[in-house]
Formats: C-alpha cells, structure tokens, sequence
C-alpha cells in the first residue's frame, strides 16, 4: 500500500496515472520537457505526502488537483517572461483559428472588455495605457504624473477585478490575461 511506502504500488500508479497526467498538462502548457516536469513534480508530491491520502475521496480527482495547481503556477511564472509571452503569442496566431476557437477567443475577450469597463476610470485608463498600449509602468507613471508604485497597484487591482470576475479556474481565461488583456 503506497501509504506505508510501497515502491510497488506507487510504481503501478506511476505507469498508470502518468501518461493521462501527461496528456492532461501538454493539452495546457504546449511543451514537452514542462508537461514530463510536471507529471514528475505530481509524484514527488505524492510520495512526500502519501500519509496524507484520504481513502475516502477520489485519488483521480487528488492527482488532477495536485497536477491543476503546477499547470497554474507554471503558466504564472512563464507568462511573466516576454520572450515566453511572444512564443505564446505566435503560438496561438488569432490567424490561425479554428472558428471555434475563434467563437471561445471572441466570447472571452467580450467578458474581458465588460469587465475592464467596470473598473473606475482611473484605473481602467491605467489598465488600457498598460495592456492596450503597451506602456511600461514607468512611462504611464510620466504621463499621468504619478508614482510607478500606483500604477503597479492600479495594474494589480485591474487583473484582481478581472480574475475574480471571469474565473481563475479557467485556464484558456487565464492565458487570454496574459497575453491579449
């Protein structure tokens, strides 16, 4: 039992889990080397906490979790990194849309703009100059006159407003934040 440190069961559930949490993370993050690295980061998790494995709940549902959470926190540092911000960028070419992607691509961007209407107008003017514009935080701060450190807050309250309104859950809404928003 892999709860008492059985290197067997734990390598059945291995050979079992693996390949679908594999499909799982590439079907999010689109490369190889990151999906294998968090098909492995699952199971190191699950070997450092198998005494804490609750029998009563689904051990699917605990590995998917488990395997949600690395996809959100690694799609969270990569998209802070520009060159991975234009690879994505090319990647996902709005010229290359299936036109059902296309559908989902333009019902997420009609709630995205709703819910930067909703912001304050301070803040959605800061929100546009930066993601619309494409503006640093220093030259908004210039042509504003105010701190770099209330545009950054201002900037940060806008992606607050926007996750809690659309949903952190959805990965496809997250990725339209961080590359078109």
């Amino acid at each position: 039992m892999l709860q008492k440190g059985d290197l067997r069961a734990f390598d059945k559930l291995y050979h079992f889990y693996s390949p679908k949490l594999y499909r799982f993370a590439f079907s999010l993050l689109k490369n190889n080397e990151d999906a294998e690295g968090i098909v492995q980061e699952v199971f190191l998790i699950l070997w450092k906490k198998r005494n804490e494995i609750d029998l009563t709940k689904s051990f699917k549902s605990y590995l998917f979790t488990i395997s949600h959470n690395l996809i959100i926190d690694q799609l969270r540092k990569r998209l802070k990194e520009k060159e991975y911000q234009a690879y994505l960028k090319s990647y996902f070419n709005l010229t290359t849309l299936t036109p059902e992607q296309a559908t989902d691509y333009n019902i997420i961007k009609s709630q995205v703009d709703q819910a930067v209407e909703e912001l304050p107008e301070k803040r959605k003017l800061i929100y546009k100059l930066s993601r619309e514009k494409g503006l640093s935080h220093k030259e908004i701060s210039k042509q504003l006159n105010i701190s770099d450190k209330t545009v950054e807050n201002q900037i940060t309250l806008s992606l607050r407003h926007l996750r809690h309104r659309l949903g952190t859950e959805i990965p496809a809404v997250l990725l339209y934040l961080f590359l078109f928003a």
